[in-house]
């Protein structure tokens, strides 16, 4: 009986991961083709060109807690995390389910631990960054997930609060973490 629940639970659980593997790409799929079509029915001889593939806009502008930030076009706004959506001292930009950027501001000490917890956790082709972006000097790393995909995390201390930002999916000198990081203020 035992060995029936654990192939059981191990058959749920292949599942859900093959489930959330697929939707990914079946969305970025259907937003580009939604995204052509568009365009194609949109595009007329005399209009502007549209911009580079490689530039982001800013659609809105979005205020929680102590951070403003700008969401890039087609993309959402989540305040709070995964345990308190009410909490103002977290919110995530997000592309996708595995493309976003989380904002954290956490106390130096819990910032530090969990900044140096990642940095061991996340070693595939890790490389430190720094930069500044929005007024704000960010140091960090950046790393590879294996398969082409990159990630980084950074922190700062800007107005006196340690900001922590943990984003995946994007490099750091990508025009997504220029367009995101680039419109944060923080109050």
């Amino acid at each position: 009986m035992k060995k029936l629940l654990a192939v059981i639970l191990l058959a749920m659980s292949l599942c859900v991961c093959l489930a959330a593997c697929g939707d990914d790409d079946d969305d970025d799929r259907k937003s580009k083709k939604r995204d052509k079509d568009e365009t194609e029915e949109s595009a007329t001889p005399t209009e502007e060109p549209t911009p580079a593939a490689d530039t982001v806009t800013i659609a809105s502008t979005e205020t929680w807690g102590d951070y403003t930030v700008g969401i890039p076009e087609g993309w959402t706004f989540r305040k709070g995390d995964a345990f308190d959506d009410a909490d103002t001292r977290y919110c995530s930009v997000k592309k996708s389910d595995f493309k976003y950027f989380d904002f954290k501001m956490e106390t130096e000490e819990t910032m530090t631990k969990q900044y140096e917890y990642n940095k061991n956790t996340y070693t595939n082709e890790q490389t430190d960054i720094s930069g500044t972006y929005g007024g704000i000097d960010w140091t960090g790393f950046q790393y590879s997930d294996g398969w082409g995909g990159y990630g980084f995390e950074l922190y700062a201390i800007t107005n006196g609060k340690p900001v922590r930002v943990s984003s995946c999916g994007f490099k750091f000198d990508s025009p997504e973490a220029e367009a995101v990081l680039g419109s944060l203020k923080i109050q």
